[in-house]
């Protein structure tokens, strides 16, 4: 359960740091949606709503038209049963050809829920839209 609850979380951050237009409708409104803080190396910090479960889904960046683009990430995830002793798992991954004029954002993310918490940290690596 650790694996696969530790993959769906990264997939879903790593599409949050994949932003998406959000012109007409709120994606933190979306049944699956994630929000998620990123500090970048482009001296900004952003807020991301992932709404997805693939690797390298698109998130949107919060109170923008703007969308991240993942590229690579390096994640660890943690899951810690309401009692019990933390288990973790990392998952590193990159497109084959990583193009664009790229930024690394650190994510360092906690959720609680009756059943544990979740813990997600780590970098993601890839381009916003539109290109500058």
């Amino acid at each position: 359960m650790l694996k696969r609850c530790g993959i769906i979380t990264a997939i879903a951050t790593i599409g949050a740091l994949a932003l998406a237009q959000g012109a007409l409708a709120d994606p933190s409104n979306a049944k699956e949606a994630q929000v998620i803080p990123a500090s970048c190396d482009n001296g900004q910090s952003y807020e991301v709503v992932v709404n997805g479960n693939g690797e390298f889904t698109p998130g949107h960046v919060v109170g923008s038209t703007s969308m991240f683009i993942p590229q690579a990430f390096d994640l660890t995830f943690e899951f810690t049963p309401t009692g019990g002793s933390p288990e973790s798992e990392t998952d590193t991954s990159a497109k084959h050809n990583v193009h664009g004029d790229v930024t690394t954002c650190s994510i360092d993310f906690t959720q609680t829920f009756p059943e544990g918490s979740f813990h997600l940290f780590g970098t993601v690596t890839g381009f916003f839209t539109p290109a500058s």
